[in-house]
C-alpha cells in the first residue's frame, strides 16, 4: 500500500494575514482562505493596535501550522453571524452606495444601538424583545449625551435606522423572519426643526456678521447669507454653484428664454438632472458681481484667520464648516428658532442656514406664487413637503384673506 504524500507547511502556500481598521468599527483580522477561495473577516473585537498586532501574528502562526484554513461558524452569514461582521458588510454592501449623509446617520444610529444591547451576533438585536428594549430605553434616554429622555420623535428616527438594517439582512437571506417591533405613536405637531425668519431678523444676522467673522471676511460671508436668503437652495447646494465648473450648479441665461439654474444629478437628492426657474432675487444678487469676474466659485467665504491677522492656510472651505459658522452668526444675533425642551434637555436652536431656505421658501408663498411653482423651486415631490417643512403659512395672513372676503364677524368680541 503506497504511503499517503502529506504536505509540509513550508509546501503550502500561508495566506497573508492584513489589518483592517474599518471607521468607527473594531479592526478585523483579513485573509484568503485557501479552501473556500474567499476573503476571511475576523473581528478583534476592539480598537487597539498592540493588540490586533498580536492577534495577528497568532493567527498566522495557525494557518502556518494549518490550524486555520476553514472559517469559523460565526463568520458564515446568517442569523449567527458576528455582529462586527454584519456591521462591516451593511457598510460595505448597502451604506456604501446611498448618500454620505445618509450612510452617516445610519452608522452613528447602529453604534448607539450597539452601545445599549452590545449584541455578538445579529440574531441578538433582529429579536422582536430585543428591539422593544431598545426602543423603551432609547425613550429613557440610555447613552444620551444630555442624560435626559429623549422625544418619541427622535426614538422613531433611530427605530427606522436599525430596522432598515435588519430589513436589508432579511433581503440578503441571513434572518429566517422580517424584524417586528410596535411603533410607539408620534404626536402631530410641526416637523420642523426651525422656522422661517423674518426680514427684520434676516438683518439682525447680517449686521451680526462682522463680530463672528471679522470685518476684513464679512462682505464674503454677507454675500453667502443673501445667497441663501434669496435663492432656496440648500448651503451645500449654494457652495457648489458656479459660473463655468464641469459637475456644478450653474445659471444660465439664453437668447429669448428666462433664465434658469442648471443642477446636475449628483447635487440633487433624487439623483435626477433638472432645470429650475432661477428666482429673480437670487438673479439680483448673482448680477452683484461685474461680468469679467464671473469664472470658478460664485461664493467664496474667506478665512477667519484674517480676523486674527494670521497667515491663510486652508482653501475654500466645505459646506459643514460654513454652516457652523453661520449658526454662530444666528446666535450672536440672537434669533431663536426652537426654545429649548427641558424635558429631554434640547437647547435653543438659533437660526441656521436651512432656517434661510425656508424663509425663501415662506415668502414665496407670501408672495402669492401658485404651490406647484413653489414646489419646483424647492424641488419637492408634492406640496405637502414644502408645506410642512418649509412654507407653513401664517395663521394671521389667512385669517386676514378670510375677513376680507367674508366680512368681519357680528357682535362684540370677548375682551
Amino acid at each position: 500500500m503506497a504511503k499517503r504524500k502529506t504536505s509540509s507547511p513550508s509546501a503550502r502556500k500561508i495566506p497573508k494575514v492584513r489589518i483592517v481598521r474599518p471607521a468607527g468599527r473594531p479592526f478585523q483580522l483579513r485573509y484568503k482562505c485557501p479552501v473556500e477561495k474567499r476573503e476571511i473577516r475576523i473581528s478583534t473585537g476592539g480598537r487597539d493596535e498592540d493588540e490586533a498586532q498580536r492577534l495577528k501574528h497568532e493567527l498566522e502562526a495557525k494557518l502556518v501550522l494549518g490550524l486555520e484554513t476553514r472559517p469559523a461558524v460565526g463568520n458564515r452569514n446568517g442569523p449567527d453571524m458576528e455582529w462586527p461582521d454584519f456591521r462591516e458588510q451593511y457598510r460595505v454592501l448597502h451604506l456604501m452606495t446611498v448618500r454620505s449623509s445618509t450612510a452617516i446617520h445610519a452608522e452613528s444610529r447602529l453604534d448607539l444601538a450597539e452601545r445599549i444591547l452590545k449584541p455578538k451576533v445579529l440574531m441578538e438585536l433582529a429579536d422582536t424583545n430585543a428591539l422593544q428594549q431598545l426602543q423603551a430605553k432609547l425613550l429613557a434616554g440610555a447613552q444620551s449625551r444630555r442624560k435626559k429622555p429623549r422625544s418619541v420623535h427622535t426614538v422613531r428616527g433611530h427605530m427606522n435606522c436599525v430596522l432598515a438594517a435588519l430589513n436589508w439582512a432579511y433581503l440578503q437571506g441571513w434572518l429566517l423572519n422580517a424584524p417586528k417591533v410596535r411603533k410607539i405613536k408620534t404626536p402631530r405637531q410641526k416637523t420642523m426643526k426651525g422656522r422661517p425668519i423674518t426680514a427684520a431678523e434676516f438683518h439682525e444676522m447680517i449686521n451680526s456678521t462682522p463680530g463672528v467673522v471679522g470685518e476684513a471676511a464679512a462682505e464674503s460671508w454677507k454675500y453667502i447669507l443673501w445667497g441663501l436668503w434669496e435663492s432656496a437652495l440648500r448651503l451645500d447646494e449654494l457652495m457648489h454653484v458656479s459660473w463655468n465648473k464641469t459637475g456644478t450648479i450653474r445659471p444660465t441665461w439664453k437668447e429669448n428664454l428666462l433664465p434658469t439654474l442648471e443642477i446636475p444629478a449628483a447635487m440633487q437628492k433624487n439623483d435626477t438632472e433638472e432645470s429650475i426657474p432661477l428666482l429673480p432675487w437670487f438673479e439680483a444678487v448673482l448680477l452683484e458681481t461685474p461680468l469679467e469676474r464671473r469664472t470658478g466659485w460664485v461664493f467664496e467665504p474667506q478665512s477667519l484667520q484674517l480676523k486674527m491677522g494670521r497667515k491663510v492656510r486652508h482653501e475654500r472651505p466645505d459646506a459643514e464648516w460654513v454652516g457652523k459658522i453661520i449658526g454662530r452668526i444666528g446666535k450672536a444675533a440672537n434669533i431663536v428658532v426652537e426654545p429649548a425642551d427641558e424635558r429631554t434637555g434640547r437647547p435653543i436652536k438659533y437660526a441656521t442656514a436651512h432656517d434661510l431656505r425656508r424663509s425663501c421658501g415662506e415668502r414665496l408663498r407670501e408672495a402669492g406664487i401658485p404651490p406647484l411653482v413653489i414646489c419646483r423651486v424647492m424641488r419637492h415631490s408634492s406640496w405637502e413637503t414644502t408645506r410642512k417643512h418649509y412654507a407653513p403659512g401664517n395663521i394671521q395672513s389667512d385669517a386676514e384673506v378670510l375677513r376680507s372676503m367674508l366680512g368681519p364677524a357680528g357682535g362684540t368680541a370677548p375682551q
